[in-house]
């Protein structure tokens, strides 16, 4: 299995983002409710590997049409703003 690649994050106050590319080496997405990134952090400090583009490592989205035994399918995301909280945009109900 390939995991997706994070395509582009606006979330650029993200400790991992870089000019709205995700280096996080991989992103866990959502809570049983909502498609929140839950690797989102404000941190001061960049982090992450700046030589890497972030994948997504687990999507605990169940409903999601592209999740598959808590794995994402899609070939790849977006991460951004929903209102106030910072949401895989690529996110479908099944």
């Amino acid at each position: 299995m390939e995991m997706p690649l994070v395509n582009n994050c606006t979330a650029t106050e993200c400790a991992f983002n870089d000019h709205e590319n995700c280096h996080a080496l991989a992103i866990t997405i959502g809570e049983p409710r909502h498609a929140q990134c839950d690797t989102y952090s404000t941190a001061p400090i960049a982090g992450g590997d700046p030589d890497s583009v972030a994948h997504v490592g687990a999507c605990k989205m169940a409903d999601c049409r592209y999740n598959s035994h808590l794995e994402c399918q899609a070939p790849g995301i977006s991460v951004g703003h929903d209102q106030n909280i910072v949401d895989c945009l690529t996110y479908q109900p099944a």
